[in-house]
């Protein structure tokens, strides 16, 4: 849909968009999804000052075809509720964006299934060794992950869809000209290259910044279910999950060690009714996928969450047994309890200097 007469020949999705600023506080009256553009334009509701100004201004066209030409520029597609590429879960979803800038292949945007993995910038190493597993199985089952492209469990999720072959979904808190947090430059490129999509509701030139995480975060729920992998009771992958609940997706949380800070949040969601993801094809046969995983794999993911955290910690070769118990972060004695489970099931060896280690036969 495209306005003619006083605007020009822009699409009025994006003039709402620049009047709203793309600030961190939300403006119902432009993201609301019933309400017609055009009519907006004509005849604008009670706003903010600050708001209604800029959409009176005689300039506001101009500003927009210049910002289109600023994302051709870059190769960047800029997608309005107009535009078929647009995601459709999006389309019906509260406080819809009014304009999303993409890089890469929108067809990613239209993939099905798909599903959020998302959870804490700062995982242990049970929470990155379950992103993993988890993420590894959902790409393998041909599922399209999306997440947010930070830092821990959001990462691990995207590498493990590259490693796989498949697209994935990142959705940015700031322009897509220049990806936070730097070091995931090259990872943003691979999920291009990949066939995958960058996603952002900032224009070019905006860099992120606190206020954004939030509008993120609410992004996350253009897919069709989210599974939360580790989360503190304050961590924005709450907030995720809970604003895809109220739009009727599906949502999984991975339980945790009780003690442990980054599982609480988690914990606070299965409360609140999330489903528990148990394990990874019990996560894939409750979205309709199948997937075949070596009998070593599948047996190890279905250990207890403290004996998960133990084998994540010894991952990468032996460790000393006082080290391993204080990256699980389990007490003295659930350490030990899970010690000895793992190590009857076969799963854990002892070597000499109270080193533990992998069994043989149980690395993934």
């Amino acid at each position: 849909m495209r306005r003619r007469g006083h605007f020009g020949i822009v699409d009025p999705y994006l003039l709402l968009a620049l009047a709203e600023g793309g600030e961190p506080g939300l403006v119902r009256e432009l993201l609301e999804p019933g309400s017609d553009p055009a009519h907006l334009l004509q005849q604008p509701p009670p706003l903010p000052p600050r708001v209604l100004l800029r959409l009176l201004d005689p300039e506001l066209p101009a500003r927009a075809e210049r910002l289109l030409g600023a994302a051709s520029a870059l190769g960047l597609l800029v997608l309005t509720p107009a535009d078929p590429r647009y995601p459709a879960r999006l389309q019906h979803t509260a406080l819809r964006p009014n304009v999303l800038f993409a890089r890469g292949d929108p067809q990613a945007l239209a993939a099905e299934p798909s599903i959020a993995v998302v959870g804490s910038r700062t995982p242990t190493p049970y929470g990155l060794d379950a992103a993993a597993a988890f993420a590894a199985a959902l790409a393998r089952a041909g599922a399209v992950v999306w997440s947010g492209l930070a830092r821990g469990i959001d990462a691990a999720a995207h590498r493990e869809s590259v490693a796989a072959g498949r697209p994935t979904v990142a959705v940015l808190a700031g322009g897509l000209d220049e990806v936070y947090p730097h070091e995931h430059r090259d990872l943003a490129l691979a999920i291009v290259r990949q066939g995958g999509c960058l996603l952002s509701e900032l224009p070019p030139g905006r860099r992120a910044c606190r206020g954004h995480f939030p509008r993120r975060n609410r992004l996350l729920a253009g897919a069709a279910a989210a599974l939360v992998v580790e989360a503190s009771l304050t961590s924005g992958a709450l907030h995720t999950a809970r604003f895809c609940a109220d739009q009727g997706r599906s949502v999984w949380a991975l339980p945790g060690p009780w003690s442990s800070e980054r599982s609480q949040g988690c914990h606070r969601l299965l409360q609140e009714g999330a489903m528990v993801a148990a394990d990874p094809v019990e996560l894939l046969r409750d979205l309709g996928l199948s997937a075949e995983l070596p009998a070593p794999t599948a047996r190890s993911l279905l250990v207890s969450a403290d004996a998960a955290a133990i084998l994540a910690a010894v991952a990468r070769g032996p460790r000393p047994a006082d080290a391993v118990q204080r990256e699980s972060g389990l007490p003295r004695a659930q350490f030990l309890f899970a010690r000895l489970q793992l190590e009857q099931d076969g799963l854990l060896r002892t070597l000499p200097g109270d080193l533990l280690a992998r069994a043989h036969g149980s690395e993934r």
